[in-house]
Parts: C-alpha cells; sequence; structure tokens
C-alpha cells in the first residue's frame, strides 16, 4: 500500500516520535476522501473545478492536523497554516500538467469525473510527503520536534523554500493513485 518515500520519511521520522508508522494510514485516508469528495462534486456540471480547489485545501487541512496528532506535535495555527500554504504552492508549481489534463477531460463525458479525482489524491498525497519532508527538517534543526518553539519564523520560511517534490514523488503518488483505485 505504502510507497518508498513515505517510508524513508517514516524510517527518519521515526527518530523523532514513537507513532510515525501511521503517518502513511493518514496521508492515503486523506487523498482517498478528497478524491471521493471530488469525484462528487464533479458529476454536478460546473462544479469540477470548485470541487477540486474545496476538496484539496480542506483535505489538506485536516491531514496536517492529523498527521501533527499521530505525531505528538502540537503546532501553533500560525506555523500550520505558514505550512500548508507553502506545501500548496509545491505542489501546484509541480502539478501544472496534470491540471491541464484535468481541464482536457473536462470534453470527454465522464472523464474529468476520474481524472479530477486522480489529481486531487496525487495532490493530497505529494503534501504528505511535503509535509512529512518538512517535519523531519525541522525536527532535526529543532531542540524541541513537538513545538519546534526555538525555530523562528525566518528559519522555518527558509525551511519551507527548500523543501522540494522529485520526480521519485511524483511517481510514488502515482503508483500510490494506482494501489487504491
Amino acid at each position: 500500500m505504502g510507497s518508498y518515500q513515505i517510508k524513508t520519511l517514516m524510517y527518519g521520522l521515526k527518530d523523532y516520535y514513537a507513532c510515525a508508522e501511521d503517518t502513511e494510514k493518514v496521508i492515503i485516508n486523506c487523498a482517498l476522501v478528497a478524491a471521493g469528495a471530488d469525484a462528487v462534486g464533479s458529476i454536478i456540471p460546473g462544479l469540477a473545478i470548485p470541487a477540486t480547489i474545496a476538496s484539496c485545501f480542506g483535505a489538506v487541512w485536516v491531514m496536517y492536523g492529523q498527521l501533527c496528532s499521530t505525531l505528538g506535535i502540537s503546532l501553533k495555527e500560525h506555523t500550520l497554516k505558514l505550512l500548508a500554504k507553502a506545501a500548496l504552492a509545491n505542489i501546484t508549481a509541480n502539478l501544472g500538467g496534470a491540471l491541464v489534463a484535468m481541464f482536457a477531460g473536462m470534453f470527454i463525458p465522464g472523464a474529468s469525473i476520474f481524472v479530477s479525482a486522480a489529481v486531487t489524491f496525487i495532490t493530497i498525497y505529494l503534501a504528505g510527503i511535503v509535509f512529512l519532508n518538512l517535519i523531519l527538517n525541522m525536527a532535526k534543526k529543532s531542540a524541541d520536534p513537538y513545538t519546534f518553539s526555538d525555530i523562528s519564523a525566518d528559519d522555518m520560511k527558509k525551511t519551507v523554500s527548500g523543501t522540494k517534490l522529485s520526480k521519485e514523488d511524483l511517481e510514488a503518488a502515482r503508483n500510490a493513485y494506482n494501489q487504491n483505485k
């Protein structure tokens, strides 16, 4: 069910958090729920794009909260919003082609529902990978990996901007989608 990237991140996170194994379940479940919500919203003409946007933002926020809860991390709301915005910006930059495919699929009856759900699943999955990378990078820098209270806002922004998605991450997201569709 899992991907190499998430498992690698979980092993790194295990040094800091006791419940790192459960992170994969959280990511997959949030991605599946978002894709399902997107598919249902896409059935009604004209709602495909708003459904995709709403399901992505909602799922990312819920997923990050669940990941923090699972790992025992207590982040201030401001910090969590900063991380969520950065992750979504990173993913949006990497998924331009997938979004074009979603729009092209709108011209084939029924295809837009499946394409949109796939894009949503992959987006949420990648947001999980980005978030785990951010948490791991901050845990390595912080004396307190449960609040990151000793990391300044500037250092946090540098950590966020330094976290990138790779082709392997995108491939892992596609594989996870294929295994869970």
